[in-house]
C-alpha cells in the first residue's frame, strides 16, 4: 500500500493535471493528499471527473474557500472515512482491502501564519487522544530544527518550539525516510535561494509496533516547489532471527559448564576450522540453554505473577498455614528472578540503559525496540548508475 502527499502549488493548469495523473500511475499510489490546490469550488468537480474519474475524492471547501486539501483514493484498493475536516488538516480512517490494514491518517497543510498554525497544533493534540495507529503527513510550513533550513535569515525560534511541543504531546516522530533532505525551495538565484524541510511523514509509537516495515521517500519536486512525500508499506518476509548473545545467560549456574563442554572440537584439520567448530558448538549449547530457561520470558513472568496472586488469596483463608507461607516465599523469589531476567533482556534489546523496575512497561520497551529497527532500516539503495532500488 502507498500513501502520498504533494503540495502542488496551484492545480488549475492542465499540465499539472497530467503530471499528477502520471505520478499516481508511476508510483501506484492508493491514496493521495493534494495540497494548496487554489482551485475554486465550481471548477473542482470538472477537474476531478476529467482526470481522476476512477478515484473517489474529498475536498475541504466547507472549511476553506480555495479547497486547500484534496484527498484522492482508489476505491478498488482502499476505503477512506473522513472523520474531521479543518482548514489546515483532514483527519481520516483508512482501510486497505487486500491486507486488512486499518489506521488513522491526517493530511496536513499548515498555514504560513504562526498564530493560525496554533489551531492546527490544537486539532492534532485533540485527535491524538483517540488515534492509535496514526500517521500525519503533508506540508507543515515549519521546520523542527535550525539545520533544516538553508537561508540568510535564521528561523523563528518560537515557531520551532511550538511545533516540537505539539509533536511531543502527540507522541509523533519522523518516519525513517530517504530522498530529498530539503523538501521545499524558492527557485530563486544563488544569493536569495532558500531550502527548507517543510514536508514530513510523522508516525506514533503504535504505528511502529504494527507497521515496522514502512518507510518514507521524498521525491524530486518536478513541476512544484515541494517534494512529494511517499509512505510505503513493505510486505517483506519475516527475516530469519539472528543469534544474539544475551548478557543474562552468564548469570545462569550452568553457563560455564555448557561453554566448557561445548568448547571441544576435533584436533584434526587446521586451527581456524577448529575455532569455528568450537564457536558453532557453543552457539548450539547456548541456544538450548535459552530455550530451557529464557525463552518466552514474558509469559513465564505472567504465569508466576498469577500463581503468586492465587497463593496470596489462599493465605487470606489460612494465614497460619506453613505450607502456604513457604510456597509464597518460594513463588516470590522465583517471580523476582524471572522479572529481573525479563528486564535485562528487554533493556539489552532496546539499548535503554539505566532502566528501573518501575519503568518495565512493555509498550515503552517495544516502542524503543521498534524505534531502533526503524533507524536501522534501509528503504532505498542507489546503484552506481544512479538507479534507485
Amino acid at each position: 500500500m502507498i500513501i502520498a502527499t504533494w503540495n502542488i502549488r496551484g492545480f488549475n493548469k492542465a499540465i499539472k493535471h497530467s503530471e499528477v495523473s502520471h505520478f499516481l500511475r508511476e508510483n501506484k499510489v492508493d491514496m493521495l493528499g493534494l495540497l494548496e490546490t487554489r482551485v475554486k469550488e465550481n471548477r473542482a468537480q470538472k477537474i476531478l471527473k476529467r482526470n481522476f474519474r476512477t478515484y473517489k475524492a474529498f475536498c475541504n471547501y466547507n472549511k476553506h474557500h480555495n479547497g486547500r486539501i484534496w484527498i484522492l483514493w482508489n476505491p478498488a484498493t482502499t476505503k477512506v472515512d473522513i472523520l474531521e475536516e479543518h482548514s489546515q488538516v483532514v483527519h481520516c480512517k483508512v482501510l486497505h482491502h487486500a491486507t486488512g490494514r486499518n489506521f488513522y491518517c491526517s493530511i496536513v497543510y499548515g498555514s504560513n501564519n504562526a498564530d493560525t498554525r496554533k489551531r492546527l497544533w490544537n486539532s492534532m493534540e485533540c485527535f491524538a487522544s483517540y488515534a492509535d495507529k496514526w500517521a500525519a503527513m503533508g506540508d507543515f510550513n515549519v521546520i523542527r530544527q535550525p539545520a533544516e533550513k538553508l537561508s540568510n535569515t535564521p528561523p523563528v525560534l518560537s515557531d520551532l518550539l511550538d511545533f516540537n511541543s505539539c509533536l511531543s504531546s502527540c507522541a509523533l516522530d519522523d518516519l525513517s525516510s530517504s530522498g530529498c533532505d530539503f523538501t521545499w525551495y524558492n527557485k530563486q538565484d544563488a544569493t536569495t535561494r532558500v531550502y527548507s524541510k517543510l514536508d514530513r511523514i510523522l508516525v506514533n509509537n503504535t504505528w511502529l509496533q504494527h507497521f515496522s516495515q514502512t518507510t518514507g521517500n521524498f521525491l524530486s519536486p518536478g513541476i512544484s516547489d515541494h517534494s512529494p512525500a511517499v509512505l510505503t508499506f513493505h510486505d517483506a518476509d519475516t527475516p530469519k532471527k539472528q543469534f544474539r548473545f544475551l548478557n543474562c545467560w552468564v548469570e545462569h549456574p550452568d553457563f560455564h559448564s555448557i561453554v566448557d563442554k561445548c568448547w571441544v572440537a576435533h584436533k584434526k584439520r587446521n586451527s581456524m576450522f577448529r575455532l569455528m567448530q568450537k564457536l558453532k558448538n557453543v552457539k548450539q549449547g547456548l541456544k538450548q540453554l535459552h530455550a530451557s530457561h529464557f525463552a518466552d520470558i514474558e509469559n513465564k513472568v505472567k504465569e508466576k505473577r498469577e500463581a503468586l496472586s492465587n497463593c496470596f488469596h489462599d493465605l487470606q483463608n489460612s494465614p497460619d498455614s506453613p505450607v502456604l507461607l513457604e510456597r509464597e516465599k518460594q513463588l516470590s523469589t522465583e517471580f523476582w528472578h524471572l522479572k529481573d531476567i525479563e528486564l535485562k533482556i528487554l533493556a539489552q534489546k532496546a539499548k535503554a540503559h539505566n532502566i528501573k523496575y518501575n519503568d518495565t512497561c512493555s509498550k515503552f520497551f517495544f516502542a524503543k525496540i521498534k524505534e531502533r529497527q526503524q533507524s536501522q532500516m534501509i528503504g532505498e539503495i542507489k546503484g552506481v548508475d544512479g538507479t534507485s532500488h
